[in-house]
């Protein structure tokens, strides 16, 4: 029988200031330009996680914002979480644009995004785009549903992808959340669609930390990883 998950209305995005030093963000960025340009040749995400997690600040910000959702979880979702989080590098720039425009909803209920380079301030900057409207009740088939869904637009060519995303930025649909370096931002990726622009000059970087998969996809979602290698 399909299961059925229920979120209250505060699942928005939460900005927290202030949490990252600027000498790890340098010792990360230091670590990924040394290393060959091949993703896979890259720091490991989880290396560079945990950069973070020696300071005080980002490692209580992770427990208490992991806690709140094991304590929504407990509310929201039946049956057991899988408790291992899912790391990601993801440098954006012209060349590399495979993850832009792709609205998609997250296959955990918790993710943690934390700036490691910005790109110039322009029309596409690699923003990272909220859509306004979360989903509150989700079931296995409609979250399936959505993910096909949300495949087959991936899948359109990149010039389509991104006059959807400034059609529906133009309607309202979404809005862009400008970051700043030393912040991490914090929502509920299962509940929230969103999506980044591509970015038009320079390089962008983010480490994005995803926690608490409640099994929502019937193996859907872990092929996916397989076969982006993530």
């Amino acid at each position: 029988m399909a299961k059925r998950l229920r979120f209250d209305r505060g699942v928005g995005l939460k900005d927290f200031r202030s949490v990252v030093p600027m000498q790890a963000i340098a010792e990360i960025n230091a670590a990924i330009d040394t290393s060959p340009g091949n993703a896979s040749e890259r720091p490991h995400p989880e290396a560079i996680a945990e950069i973070l997690r020696r300071g005080d600040a980002f490692r209580q910000l992770e427990e208490t914002v992991c806690a709140d959702t094991r304590a929504m979880a407990a509310r929201a979702v039946p049956g057991i979480l899988r408790p291992e989080p899912v790391h990601v590098i993801r440098c954006a720039d012209p060349v590399r644009r495979r993850d832009s425009h792709c609205r998609h909803y997250d296959s955990h209920l918790l993710t943690m995004l934390i700036p490691l380079q910005l790109a110039p301030d322009c029309a596409c900057n690699g923003d990272l785009l909220m859509y306004r409207r979360p989903r509150l009740s989700v079931s296995t088939l409609g979250n399936v549903m959505c993910k096909v869904t949300h495949g087959i637009h991936r899948k359109l060519p990149f010039e389509w992808r991104k006059w959807l995303t400034l059609h529906d930025l133009r309607r309202g649909h979404c809005a862009r959340v400008p970051v700043q370096l030393g912040s991490v931002y914090v929502f509920n990726g299962f509940a929230l669609k969103h999506a980044n622009l591509d970015v038009e000059i320079g390089q962008r970087r983010s480490l994005l930390i995803h926690y608490y998969d409640p099994g929502h996809s019937l193996g859907l979602s872990e092929l996916v990883r397989r076969v982006r290698g993530v």
